[in-house]
């Protein structure tokens, strides 16, 4: 799965392929492990189960990853609980196509690896129920089952993220129809689960988990709506920006009829996200000089350096005058993100500068893909 938004926890590893910093939690071991176990299943199998569930999830993300990187962005990948994710800022305004090919990158690797495993599987002789056959099944079960799977049109699945695209509207519309869509596709195949009990109470879990997630979606969405309504175009910007949309909050930015009366700071935090890095910034501290006094103009600044990736400009915010404007919730955000990205030292340096400002951790303001 890729999304622009930011997460993670405590690295049970960190380490680099291609580049790309990959963050393993222990969650995602846990979880992998109880999947594979079986009664009477030998701490071989289970071992060989893991490892091939890692590099399948790996070799996943991966995909992502390299298209994410052709756009110009810089993306890690998180191993956690119920998959990977890849997380990206894009350097400019995603195209649908661009969001699409994305999506749809990752689902392509393990379609291709699975295919390669099917043809050698077929020109291979290994002893039924042997050793070598159970690690052939469960490597073809890892990289094409779960591409399949991945390809169900229902979000937070790729499929699901590929299908918001394809749907007509603005990117708010298409979310919401997604994830009514998702409702749908994820209850009838509850139905079609609960009358072939072979697939098994897990699977029915699954779908269990995907139904409320949109649901849960559907709710924020109104909630949002009748917030942004409130707080006015701004906030509805600034939301996005929050939610680690920066792309999104452009395009309301651009499309808005009074963009001359937009608040400075605002629009130097989208411009600063989206590309023009040196000129947003510009305004930015231009607002902050002009309004030394003003804690949103603090937390937009903040919040473009959390988007960039900029822990050392965080940590000198939190070290200054303005530290008790930089939002809790932001700087666990800050930690949890470089902690993801395998950049233990800046999410260390985080910690003390919060600590020596007196910011409370606050581990609601946690956002992941």
């Amino acid at each position: 799965m890729s999304t622009p938004a930011q997460g993670g926890g405590r690295a049970l590893l960190n380490f680099r392929v291609l580049g790309f910093p990959v963050h393993v939690d222990w969650t995602f071991v846990l979880f992998v492990g109880l999947l594979g176990w079986q009664p009477g299943i030998t701490l071989e199998r289970l071992g060989i189960w893991l490892l091939l569930a890692f590099v399948a999830v790996l070799a996943h993300e991966l995909g992502h990853a390299v298209a994410a990187r052709m756009i110009g962005a810089q993306p890690s990948i998180a191993l956690v609980a119920l998959g990977g994710v890849t997380t990206y800022v894009p350097p400019k305004p995603l195209s649908r196509l661009s969001s699409l090919g994305i999506a749809l990158a990752g689902p392509a690797v393990g379609l291709l690896l699975g295919g390669a495993l099917l043809l050698v599987g077929r020109s291979v002789e290994v002893e039924p129920g042997g050793l070598a056959e159970y690690t052939l099944l469960m490597a073809i079960f890892t990289t094409l089952g779960w591409s399949v799977l991945n390809l169900l049109p229902i979000v937070p699945l790729d499929g699901g993220q590929a299908m918001r695209e394809l749907l007509p509207g603005d990117p708010e519309t298409r979310a919401r129809r997604a994830s009514i869509v998702s409702i749908v596709l994820a209850v009838g195949l509850a139905f079609f689960i609960l009358t072939n009990p072979a697939w098994g109470q897990f699977a029915l879990i699954l779908v269990a988990f995907l139904v409320l997630v949109n649901v849960l979606a559907l709710r924020s969405s109104s909630s949002e709506r009748r917030a942004a309504a409130a707080v006015g175009p701004d906030g509805e910007v600034v939301r996005r920006l929050w939610e680690g949309n920066p792309t999104e909050a452009r395009v309301l930015l651009e499309r808005r009829p009074d963009a001359g009366n937009v608040d400075l700071a605002v629009h130097g935090a989208v411009l600063a996200t989206t590309g023009q890095r040196e000129q947003g910034m510009a305004l930015l501290h231009q607002e902050w000089a002009r309004r030394p006094n003003d804690p949103d103009v603090t937390a937009l600044l903040a919040l473009a350096h959390l988007l960039l990736g900029e822990w050392r400009d965080i940590a000198r915010l939190l070290t200054g005058p303005s530290a008790s404007a930089v939002p809790p919730a932001l700087v666990s955000r800050a930690i949890a993100t470089a902690r993801a990205q395998g950049d233990e030292a800046s999410a260390r340096d985080l910690e003390k500068a919060a600590r020596l400002a007196g910011v409370p951790r606050d581990e609601d303001g946690l956002a992941s893909g």
